[in-house]
């Protein structure tokens, strides 16, 4: 099988992964600190988390779509 058609399944791992820790981080947010805060600075967390999510998928996959081209 050619090196450029592999399958990236680490990465494809990973991103699952980080999917996952990044649904339970939001469960436990809500279950056990979003009451201590209000509804923007929950809003604050919940948007501060999609973008460490964002940036780590981007670490992942931009090397490996720029390796592609």
């Amino acid at each position: 099988m050619d090196n450029e058609n592999k399958v990236p399944t680490i990465r494809l791992y990973v991103s699952i992964a980080i999917a996952f820790i990044w649904l339970l981080f939001l469960a436990f947010w809500l279950f056990y600190y979003a009451s201590n805060y209000n509804i923007i600075q929950n809003i604050g967390i919940f948007l501060a988390s999609i973008v460490i999510v964002a940036i780590l998928e981007v670490i992942i996959w931009v090397p490996w779509g720029i390796k592609q081209k």
